[in-house]
């Protein structure tokens, strides 16, 4: 690549620009125009005007329309957010009952070992401690039997905490009283905690009614936002090009509608415009010059050339004539051959 072709290709990247920047500034021309058209000493460029302001007008329908879609969206998730934290509070509150239900069922199950409670009320601790009785009274029994209660034992341990539990529900539903306050205290909280779930399940399963029947309001608000996302790109393109082709056409208009009234905000513009215009001019005038110059030059070395050619067929043109001279001499003296032979 030669300097003309560098040279070149540098006008072209700043004649991109240039075009770019004239574009944005012609829009803000359109844009301010259309908000102060009525001072404007002449109404121009109707037409244009009508289409900028339409365009915008959609812009903004779709803008709102893609707003109340989201606020549908945002109540939505916050109210999926609100029935996670719900299910996480009841997952909280089913672990609590649980570990104090162990507590209280252990409580029981010593209270019940020394015949503190009701048999009647408790009659499976009653019949879970005989059994556990009987499996340790086994170690005393013949081989086999203690393998086998040890394995019976073994699997009563490992439902221990199940156990434990089914005697807290017991106490739940039993009117008979427990032995101390310790176990009065924890069977009181276990009550708070079993109607605090059940209050919080109830309110839970009304949330997830409401949300079944919002569910399908959410997914439609799901699919406008992406839509509108598409609509209004298009159409604030569309806005744009309208009023880059009013700030255009106001430019070249200049002269029908400048006056000592006009605000000077416009006036500002079109002079950024001018200054952007001039700058183009020069380049481009810099451009022709460097292109005639690269034509000159092509001329220049195509005239060397041909002269080449020239200076190649004269000498050419040398050598043919000796060649020619040589022949008609030769013939000469053949000719006088023939005379002297008398014929």
């Amino acid at each position: 690549m030669n300097g003309a072709e560098e040279l070149l290709n540098e006008i072209a990247e700043r004649e991109e620009a240039l075009r770019e920047s004239i574009r944005c500034v012609e829009l803000k021309l359109g844009i301010a125009a259309a908000k102060n058209h009525e001072v404007l000493s002449i109404p121009l460029g109707g037409k244009l005007l009508e289409e900028a302001l339409s365009a915008s007008k959609n812009v903004s329908e779709a803008e709102r329309e893609e707003e109340e879609a989201e606020k549908i969206l945002a109540i939505w998730r916050e109210d999926e957010e609100k029935l996670s934290e719900s299910i996480e509070k009841i997952k909280g509150i089913s672990e609590d009952i649980r570990n104090l239900s162990i507590r209280l069922g252990a409580m029981i199950y010593e209270q019940c070992s020394f015949s503190l409670l009701d048999k009647e009320a408790y009659r499976i601790v009653y019949d879970d401690i005989d059994e556990d009785r009987k499996l340790e009274m086994s170690e005393d029994t013949p081989f086999f039997a203690r393998i086998l209660g040890s394995g019976k034992a073994k699997m009563r341990k490992l439902g221990e905490e199940s156990r434990f539990i089914s005697y807290a529900d017991l106490a739940l539903k039993s009117s008979s009283p427990l032995s101390s306050e310790n176990a009065l205290a924890m069977l009181s909280s276990l009550r708070q905690l079993d109607e605090e779930k059940k209050e919080k399940e109830s309110a839970k399963n009304s949330f997830v009614q409401k949300l079944k029947g919002e569910r399908e309001k959410g997914k439609a608000a799901e699919r406008s936002i992406s839509f509108h996302a598409e609509r209004i790109r298009g159409l604030k393109k569309s806005e744009e090009e309208a009023f880059v082709r009013y700030g255009s056409y106001l430019y070249d208009k200049g002269q029908n509608w400048i006056d000592k009234d006009t605000p000077s905000s416009l006036l500002d513009i079109i002079e950024e415009l001018l200054k952007l215009h001039r700058e183009q001019e020069s380049l481009t005038a810099e451009k022709e010059r460097i292109e005639r110059e690269g034509r000159a030059d092509d001329y220049r070395a195509l005239i060397e050339s041909e002269e080449g050619k020239i200076l190649v067929l004269e000498k050419e043109k040398e050598r043919i004539e000796r060649e020619i001279a040589q022949i008609k001499k030769e013939i000469e003296s053949l000719r006088i051959r023939i005379e002297r032979l008398g014929l």
